[in-house]
């Protein structure tokens, strides 16, 4: 009876990590991995990684704006050894958002064929289009932030 309990018991392990696996590495939206609640957003902050541009709102409209920006976009999760840490010619941005609910900050680097985000310590894959770096800068200079 035990060796029935056990051998049940390794089954249902076996499987709830091959889902967690799966979920972890499936194709997801942009938005839902860097996810935020608008109604909670104090404040986001957006840097180039060229110093070109910096900008920070508390304005809940910019913060839905980008949000829809962020949909725009389909990642895959990479596994650690796939990430080429040599970012140095790549465009791209980070991204900062305080919330009301949490105490730590949702923090991101976004370029334009991946991004890293920090609080999950993942590294993503952009399996559509490249990440508009054009639309930041220009959302930015537009709102004068």
């Amino acid at each position: 009876m035990k060796r029935k309990w056990f051998l049940a018991i390794g089954v249902v392990i076996i499987i709830f990590f091959s889902v967690k696996h799966f979920n972890d590495f499936r194709e997801k939206d942009l938005d839902d991995v860097i996810h935020y609640d608008i109604s909670n957003v104090e404040s986001f902050s957006i840097n180039g990684l060229t110093g070109e541009y910096e900008w920070r709102t508390d304005q809940k409209a910019h913060a839905e704006e980008f949000k829809d920006f962020l949909s725009n976009y389909r990642v895959k999760r990479m596994k650690d050894h796939e990430w080429d840490s040599d970012v140095s010619k790549e465009d791209g941005f980070t991204l900062t958002i305080y919330s009301k609910d949490k105490e730590i900050p949702i923090e991101a680097s976004i370029y334009e064929k991946r991004v890293l985000f920090y609080n999950e310590g993942e590294y993503y894959q952009v399996v559509n289009d490249r990440i508009d770096v054009d639309w930041i800068r220009n959302y930015s200079k537009e709102n004068k932030l």
